[in-house]
């Protein structure tokens, strides 16, 4: 596969100020892109737009974020998606920017969410104060999996396994006590049709920005079969029974401490009621794209390819779902990461390559 959506590595604004791109996500159109980009003389991230070889950045000054600007002077900006949502750093909190009005829903979804995880064991953020564009959270000691992954000086693969077995422990725990029906109703439905509904729009997305483009036909028809399979296998194998689920899970949202405890676990804005494979595979795939990214050894994918395993069997999420939500999953991240450089070329390459990750791999650039 060789065509891919042309982000550039580096940015330029009108200034001549030269960005690095951090981030990336496709535009309304085709040719157009939103960016989060980082400059290392400068703290933070900026947003912005990309169109036609132009960089058009979006300031703290976000109309679409009119809390940012005065929140900025709190913190360094860490997450900017351009005129959707921010999250700046103090030496205290975590600060979250919405658009005006969504604040206070995010704030009692909060609630509801870290309930189950927290009466499982893990570290959750506490929500400090909330307005209606602002939530204040308290930070959550220790480093990202995602960090510990790939730290081959610091730690060793025998410390690395621990902190996967006290996330085992802590999610089986959490998946075990989730709570009553009457809970789970209070949370979103993510079940099969609705990871379609997600998949297909990153589908559309990567068939938006191809069109026409001779190079990606042989991309696009590929695409097009694969979905056709993946959404068989959603819809067609028989479904686990639902349940609390994060939403979201993955190695930057678990976070480990240098010493024996209970994990952390944040980021619960697309906390719902779904099936464990849901989580299971979603965490499983992002693994195994570190290791197709060369930022995790084999013997350390298998460490946290069999910590998933053995997690999902003991909330018995059956096989046959695992690998149907992985199959979506690995379609979804393909699409994603197409946007991204520079993982632009790999990504492309992995939508017609989809399959597990063998068992041979060259060894980490670490």
């Amino acid at each position: 596969m060789n065509w891919h959506p042309p982000v550039p590595h580096r940015v330029a604004d009108a200034a001549g100020t030269v960005w690095s791109v951090r981030r990336a996500w496709p535009g309304a159109s085709a040719g157009r892109y939103v960016l989060e980009v980082r400059n290392p003389a400068r703290p933070g991230v900026l947003a912005g737009h990309f169109s036609e070889g132009r960089f058009d950045p979006v300031t703290v000054n976000d109309h679409r974020l009119p809390a940012l600007s005065a929140e900025s002077s709190k913190g360094e900006v860490v997450v900017h998606r351009a005129h959707k949502r921010a999250v700046l750093r103090t030496s205290a909190s975590y600060i979250k920017v919405f658009r005006p009005g969504w604040a206070p829903a995010a704030a009692v979804g909060h609630g509801t969410a870290t309930a189950p995880p927290a009466g499982g064991g893990f570290r959750t953020p506490r929500l400090i104060s909330a307005g209606q564009d602002v939530l204040v959270f308290s930070p959550v000691a220790g480093r990202s999996f995602y960090e510990l992954g790939q730290d081959q000086t610091g730690i060793t693969d025998a410390f690395y396994a621990s902190k996967w077995d006290e996330w085992q422990r802590a999610w089986t725990a959490t998946l075990s006590g989730a709570g009553s029906t009457a809970f789970l109703e209070r949370l979103p439905l993510h079940d099969a049709e609705e990871e379609l509904v997600i998949l297909r729009r990153w589908i559309e997305h990567w068939l938006r920005h191809s069109e026409g483009i001779a190079e990606a036909a042989k991309e696009r028809a590929a695409l097009l079969a694969r979905a056709d399979v993946v959404t068989a296998g959603l819809l067609a194998t028989p479904r686990d029974r639902l349940g609390w689920a994060h939403g979201d899970l993955h190695d930057k949202q678990m976070l480990g401490q240098g010493y024996p405890g209970a994990p952390g676990l944040l980021d619960f804005d697309e906390a719902c009621t779904a099936e464990a494979a849901l989580d299971l595979a979603n965490l499983d795939v992002h693994l195994e794209l570190r290791w197709r990214q060369k930022l995790l050894t084999t013997r350390r994918y298998d460490i946290a390819h069999a910590s998933i395993m053995s997690a999902a069997e003991r909330v018995h999420a059956s096989p046959g779902r695992l690998a149907a939500y992985a199959a979506s999953t690995r379609l979804r991240l393909a699409c994603l990461y197409s946007f991204r450089p520079p993982w632009g070329p790999q990504a492309a390459t992995y939508l017609t390559s989809l399959d597990p990750a063998p068992r041979e791999q060259p060894e980490s650039r670490h």
